[in-house]
């Protein structure tokens, strides 16, 4: 979609508006009480507003740019990784109990998270040790998922 479209904020905005829509139509299938709807102070409803649309926001920028400069691995790499956020900060600032599998799971995401960067430089200096732009480029080619996703892309270009 980004090769015909491109301009990657509106398209971020076009699919959080299109899952805002079908969110809705499955919150009000699932719940047909307007009174379980009411968000009756308005701070609630302000607050709420801001957190989606803020947040949101923020969370596809942030990506968009994660993903102009590293490439797609990067973001679905660390997507995990805010599981083990969320669970410190309700712990450090709501006070809620940590379980043991929670803290195996963080433990388990973090080793995950690791090897896969650590694999994804290994990778790398491969790459850079070998020899002629030609076998750099093979060797890219063949073993990154990403330039193959990218290169007819890069050769329509010139």
């Amino acid at each position: 979609m980004s090769e015909k479209f491109a301009a990657p904020y509106t398209t971020s905005a076009l699919i959080c508006l299109m899952a805002s829509i079908q969110c809705g139509i499955v919150g009000f299938c699932a719940e047909r009480d307007m009174s379980a709807w009411s968000l009756t102070p308005s701070i609630r409803a302000l607050s709420s507003l801001y957190a989606g649309t803020v947040s949101t926001a923020l969370a596809f920028c942030l990506m968009s740019w994660c993903i102009q400069r590293k490439g797609p691995l990067y973001v679905s790499v660390f997507s995990p990784l805010l599981l083990v956020v969320v669970a410190a900060l309700s712990w450090a600032l709501l006070q809620e109990k940590l379980y043991i599998g929670t803290v195996v799971g963080s433990a388990l995401i973090v080793m995950g998270l690791y090897f896969v960067l650590w694999g994804k430089n290994r990778e790398m200096n491969n790459a850079t040790n070998n020899t002629g732009k030609e076998g750099r480029e093979k060797q890219l080619g063949k073993n990154d998922l990403e330039m193959q996703f990218s290169e007819p892309y890069l050769n329509n270009r010139s």
